[in-house]
């Protein structure tokens, strides 16, 4: 309760304390003491130059109550004013009621004062308030504008932002990415100068990779910097932004042509990514100007984007070169599987060759011999007559394979006749040896394929045939040939059980199935695709197209 007590009457002592308190009970009392002249006798001269003055039956002295009331309006507001004016109104009421001759106008002339006194004190408070209102208004209306400045600025800084942002997001190339950049530079920072230096790890020294603004005779006075040489080099070494305002008399200038071509006032800011200096962006002026601090900021930020995108065109590049020598292995690599395939096909062709010239001959004398002495009874008995009988016919057995080993090493169909004769060979070697039904259909226009395309698609074929008799079950096989004007396409499909496809071959040569990588490699080394269609008990489709 002490608390409460002491903090009630804290108001009340500060307003003792005032100056303006005094004085307002000073003027109460001196107006009072002339008021109540009957009581307080004071010099003639005065009522005389008060009846000068028009004024009579004291009215004078009411009228000066006015002041303390409309001075307490002033210091105390409309409640100091209110309270004034009870006072005097306790001091004028004495008077009117009791001493004075004509009390009914001395009342209304008291009470007058009352309320004159305080309406002026209300006018003024408004005064004041609507004063202090409008001060608040202009401080209002210039933080308004400081505000929308800062907007107009941070906007500016935003667009400036965008637009280097999207200069160096348009393209991976660093070339172009860095012209794109610094052509936004100068245009977002109104600069007269840019230059944009770049590290070089190996070496540590900074080299100019684009500028504008200066000639190309400035742009070789400064195109090597080790780091810390010059104002670039010091921002490289110390990674912070260096503002200068007078380049031409800075003792860190250590480049003549600087001075030489007018530049004044710069800007420098490191190009930061990764927490590393890849180089440094710099904005120069051939007038005096000097950098605010939200412009070395704008600067820097840009900078890191330029340097973002640095990081990423080097990556892009990088990446382009191993795709390239990558690129490079595989055309290597399909040249040597090339060349190996065709070296395998003029092997197959040689040893066929000598398997029918030479060795098949050979068997053929040999067989004719075993008979002709099987037939002669003459000398012979005939358990050794039924020996040769038996020479004979495993000489003739393996006769026929070597001749069905010489077809598959290289029909000879295939070289005298062309691609149709050598499939439909093919045909009825499955029909005949594996028992399942083989039919070739051809349609369009036939031509002679060149021997490379042909040597292929007959090789694809025998190995889907060669598939379809070893694991899918199938009782019939179909070969379609479709002679089209841009390519010709060979279609190989069973009634087998078939199996379950991912759609990758890749996938499947993983899982140890090489037959169909191998009639995929032989496709594209003719610049033909394989597509492969297969379900579970309904049979496998495989289609080779190789353009004419």
């Amino acid at each position: 309760m002490a608390v409460k007590n002491n903090a009630s009457f804290n108001p009340m002592v500060r307003i003792f304390r005032l100056p303006g308190f005094w004085f307002t009970l000073l003027l109460l009392a001196l107006i009072t003491l002339v008021h109540y002249n009957e009581v307080f006798q004071y010099p003639s001269v005065l009522p005389q130059l008060i009846s000068h003055l028009g004024l009579e039956r004291n009215a004078f002295e009411r009228i000066l109550y006015l002041a303390p009331i409309v001075w307490a309006g002033f210091i105390f507001g409309w409640r100091g004013a209110f309270i004034t004016s009870l006072a005097a109104l306790a001091c004028m009421l004495p008077r009117a009621i009791f001493i004075s001759l004509y009390p009914v106008d001395a009342i209304l002339e008291t009470m007058a004062v009352f309320i004159i006194g305080n309406v002026l004190s209300l006018s003024f408070a408004s005064l004041r308030r609507e004063r202090e209102y409008r001060t608040q208004l202009e401080k209002a209306k210039h933080e308004l504008q400081a505000n929308v400045q800062v907007i107009q600025e941070d906007k500016k800084q935003l667009a400036t932002l965008n637009s280097i942002s999207s200069a160096v997001s348009q393209s991976l190339d660093l070339d172009q990415t860095l012209d794109s950049a610094i052509n936004s530079v100068v245009d977002g920072m109104q600069a007269d100068i840019a230059l944009l230096f770049l590290l070089d790890p190996a070496t540590g020294k900074l080299s100019l990779a684009v500028y504008r603004g200066v000639p190309a005779e400035f742009a070789r006075g400064v195109d090597s910097l080790g780091m810390g040489e010059g104002f670039n080099g010091q921002v490289a070494a110390s990674g912070e932004p260096l503002s200068v305002d007078d380049a031409s008399r800075d003792p860190r200038l250590t480049r003549e042509v600087v001075s030489e071509h007018g530049v004044r006032s710069l800007l420098s800011v490191p190009l930061m990514a990764k927490g590393k200096v890849n180089g440094t962006l710099c904005i120069a002026m051939r007038c005096y100007r000097s950098f605010r601090p939200k412009e070395a900021e704008l600067l820097t930020a840009i900078g890191n984007q330029i340097s973002v995108a640095i990081e990423n065109a080097r990556l892009y590049r990088v990446q382009q070169e191993a795709a390239e020598k990558l690129r490079v292995m595989q055309q290597n690599l399909r040249f040597y599987l090339m060349q190996a395939t065709r070296a395998q096909e003029e092997e197959r062709k040689r040893i066929s060759h000598e398997l029918h010239d030479d060795t098949i001959q050979s068997l053929v004398v040999l067989s004719r011999q075993l008979d002709a002495l099987a037939s002669d009874d003459k000398g012979m008995s005939a358990e050794n007559r039924l020996r040769v009988e038996k020479l004979w016919q495993q000489t003739d057995s393996i006769l026929q394979g070597v001749r069905r080993l010489s077809q598959d090493l290289r029909p000879a169909a295939l070289d005298r006749l062309g691609l149709l004769p050598a499939l439909e060979w093919l045909a009825s070697n499955v029909t005949e040896h594996s028992g399942i039904v083989t039919r070739v259909n051809v349609t369009g226009k036939e031509r002679r394929l060149p021997e490379e395309t042909a040597i292929a698609i007959f090789r694809i074929t025998q190995e889907a045939l060669r598939n379809v008799w070893r694991h899918s079950g199938a009782t019939s096989a179909g070969i379609k040939v479709d002679f089209d004007a841009g390519k010709t396409t060979v279609t190989v499909n069973d009634n087998g059980q078939g199996f379950k496809f991912t759609g990758d071959i890749g996938d499947m040569a993983r899982a140890g199935k090489l037959g169909l990588a191998g009639m995929q490699e032989r496709a594209q080394l003719v610049g033909g695709t394989i597509e492969v269609q297969s379900q579970p008990g309904k049979g496998t489709s495989i289609t080779v197209n190789v353009p004419y």
